[in-house]
């Protein structure tokens, strides 16, 4: 069908993994998808497994005016290989690939003859961890430099992921994770909170040793650990928190819904994470947009956005009394209006301007 036909582009987005898995990847694609499907046909291909779990995903699937296709795959979460045909791509307007992986290679190979156009973003490309970090720079510079060859655009989330691309001579538009805002909920909660994917490289037992520390000080905290992952990282976090003995300092809750998330935050006043690496941060943007504080390790992304932001704390987890020490004495300085210019910050980091400039990219990429 000729997309004048209707007067609705047909656009494809291509994401690894898709809820119910739930992250920061997951909940930019479902934003985005929510914001296009009024007026786009708007269809997912996403993988029909959650990594770690054998049980398969129904193939298709509708979510208000979209539609989900999950397609079968052989591998796993560092290394797969997705089935899915050419013919397949050539039903679209335009390719939306998330993140770099193999179905970013797969759009690319077959695409490349008679397939539609596709745009990239980057989402932290896949150096999240220093595992295999010498096979991922071969693949990286071998590999991924031909695959995104073909992309129309480059959106970069931040701009460490934009100086990485740029090594492999993709000209990445530099485009900051969006965020989505919450009401202000600060209601003097002492509380602290991590939320977003239990992985290995999000270092979450790092916050259990740094709870430790701030009880041995005297200071009476509850830590709430928000969100799914990795089954075997989630059972050993349990035996940590069982083994320091935190059970009553430590709640660990699961998925919640985002209203049940919106709930638990009147308690929190801090948004921790020890994460040794991220693409951009977006659960600290959109803790801010609730008037929590984020208190962040300091690598890259981190750093970049305690600057940009003005707010928080970069401290190092991998020191958990020193950590906790820094952050007893910036805490005693705290005033509200230090919360009001976080939540500030966050409302400039909203949904709207990303999602205008996304469709400008996609008007220029379809114009004849």
């Amino acid at each position: 069908m000729d997309k004048s036909a209707r007067g609705r582009r047909r656009i494809l987005h291509v994401v690894r993994q898709f809820p119910p898995s739930y992250g920061g990847l997951e909940e930019y694609v479902l934003t985005l998808v929510d914001r296009q499907a009024p007026r786009d046909r708007v269809t997912v291909l996403t993988l029909n497994r959650l990594f770690g779990s054998p049980t398969r995903l129904k193939r298709i699937e509708r979510r208000g005016r979209a539609i989900i296709v999950r397609t079968g795959f052989v591998g796993g979460q560092r290394l797969f290989l997705p089935f899915v045909s050419a013919k397949f791509f050539r039903r679209f307007d335009l390719i939306h690939v998330h993140a770099l992986d193999q179905l970013a290679d797969v759009v690319s190979l077959l695409t490349r003859r008679s397939g539609p156009p596709f745009v990239f973003t980057s989402h932290g490309l896949f150096f999240h961890t220093a595992a295999l970090a010498r096979i991922k720079e071969i693949y990286f510079k071998l590999i991924s430099r031909r695959t995104l060859a073909r992309a129309k655009v480059a959106f970069a989330v931040s701009r460490p992921d934009q100086l990485r691309l740029e090594q492999i001579g993709v000209e990445a538009r530099l485009l900051n994770n969006p965020a989505n805002a919450f009401p202000f909920c600060y209601a003097g909660g002492r509380d602290l909170i991590y939320w977003g994917r239990i992985a290995e490289n999000k270092d979450v037992p790092k916050l259990l040793l740094f709870i430790a520390a701030l009880l041995k000080s005297g200071s009476d905290r509850l830590l709430h650990i928000v969100g799914g992952g990795d089954p075997g990282i989630i059972e050993r976090l349990d035996r940590e928190i069982a083994a320091l003995g935190l059970g009553s300092h430590v709640r660990r809750h699961g998925f919640l819904s985002r209203a049940d998330l919106q709930a638990l935050l009147p308690q929190c006043g801090f948004a921790v994470s020890a994460s040794r690496y991220e693409g951009y941060g977006i659960a600290q943007v959109e803790a801010m947009t609730a008037g929590l504080l984020p208190i962040m390790q300091t690598n890259d992304a981190f750093r970049a956005l305690f600057e940009q932001s003005g707010s928080g704390l970069l401290v190092d987890f991998d020191d958990p009394q020193a950590a906790s020490e820094s952050f007893l004495a910036w805490e005693a300085t705290i005033a509200l209006d230090h919360r009001q210019r976080a939540r500030e910050f966050g409302l400039s980091r909203d949904w709207t301007a990303t999602a205008r400039e996304i469709d400008d990219v996609y008007n220029l990429i379809l114009s004849p």
